[in-house]
């Protein structure tokens, strides 16, 4: 109890309660400015009706706003009306003081979004104790933001590795595939599967399947550029969109990017596996996804059949394969073993 108590005596100070003071009543801002700084704070102050818009609107906002109704242009009720009607995803506490309060002030004050509604001169134990709820409403805020943030992105990326899902990649290419038709640039997609994965799962259970694709996830991000899409398309599957790439240079691409992502061995627990994929490549120049699609996995099958460990570009006429071949997966050292 005596902690708890102790814990109260004053408000905790929030990692992004920025406050602005907005009076042009010496009294009143040296007052409130004196009792934030005692209480850990470092407060804006202003005079002017305009400023304090532009600064409560602008930027890297305050949360929290002492408007007093004393200021220099425009009254604090009008600054919240403002302020209020350019509010989008980060509200700002809003706290208004005036020398008089009646049923008029009460209703207008609830039309310019203000949150709360003091007499003026303030108290201390009263000012701190709006104060707590004004930081109680703006952590709660702040943490319904990073939930909303954190359902947004999980929404449109693969929970385990962390790269757009199947339905984000296929609605951006969608786009791009518009853009291609426009524009009349390339854009070529490539399907990449790694082969035997099963055994991975079955030998070395699946956590460690999914420490693999998590790393494989993480140099896929490091060896293609920037702008190129990646998404995790099936269990082992990988889906990369790589705009401005002929189907000959997303050939040489994928080569390229299969040498330093498969020239390092991956870690099963205490061992350490070479992995291999086999990899499927189209192109568009406009033409429907669903068609490149299909081509794609076409010519990702044509190279399961043909051994394995190998690019296969989607032709009309042929694809060839690559060479390169080579066991699908083997252990590398295996220090089970080693004293």
């Amino acid at each position: 109890m005596q902690s708890r108590r102790a814990a109260s005596s004053q408000p905790t100070v929030l990692s992004f309660a920025r406050i602005l003071i907005a009076s042009a009543d010496d009294a009143t801002a040296e007052f409130v400015d004196r009792k934030l700084r005692e209480w850990g704070y470092a407060p804006d102050r202003v005079i002017d009706g305009a400023e304090a818009v532009r600064i409560l609107t602008e930027g890297d906002t305050p949360r929290i706003a002492f408007l007093d109704m004393t200021l220099t242009g425009i009254s604090g009720l009008e600054v919240a009306a403002r302020v209020h009607h350019r509010e989008f995803e980060r509200p700002v506490w809003k706290l208004l003081m005036s020398d008089d309060v009646d049923l008029s002030m009460i209703s207008d004050a609830r039309d310019a979004g203000v949150d709360d509604l003091v007499l003026k001169p303030l108290d201390p134990v009263d000012l701190r104790i709006r104060l707590t709820v004004a930081e109680r409403v703006q952590a709660l805020l702040n943490q319904l933001d990073s939930e909303a943030q954190a359902a947004r992105f999980h929404a449109k990326h693969d929970k385990l590795t962390g790269l757009w899902n199947r339905e984000s990649l296929l609605r951006m290419l969608a786009a791009e595939t518009d853009r291609a038709q426009r524009t009349g640039s390339p854009l070529a997609l490539v399907l990449l599967d790694l082969d035997h994965f099963s055994r991975v799962n079955r030998d070395y259970t699946y956590e460690v399947g999914d420490k693999i694709l998590r790393e494989l996830a993480r140099r896929l991000r490091r060896s293609l550029r920037s702008y190129d899409l990646i998404a995790r398309y099936g269990e082992d599957e990988f889906l990369i969109a790589l705009p401005g790439c002929t189907s000959e240079q997303a050939f040489d691409l994928v080569r390229r990017v299969k040498r330093a992502i498969f020239g390092r061995p991956f870690r099963a627990g205490v061992d350490l596996l070479t992995m291999t994929a086999s990899t499927g490549i189209s192109h568009s120049t406009g033409r429907s996804r669903l068609t490149v699609l299909r081509e794609v996995e076409s010519a990702l099958d044509a190279a399961k059949q043909d051994g394995r460990n190998c690019e296969r570009l989607f032709s009309t006429t042929e694809t060839e394969p690559v060479q390169e071949r080579g066991s699908a997966m083997h252990l590398v050292q295996d220090r089970s073993t080693k004293g």
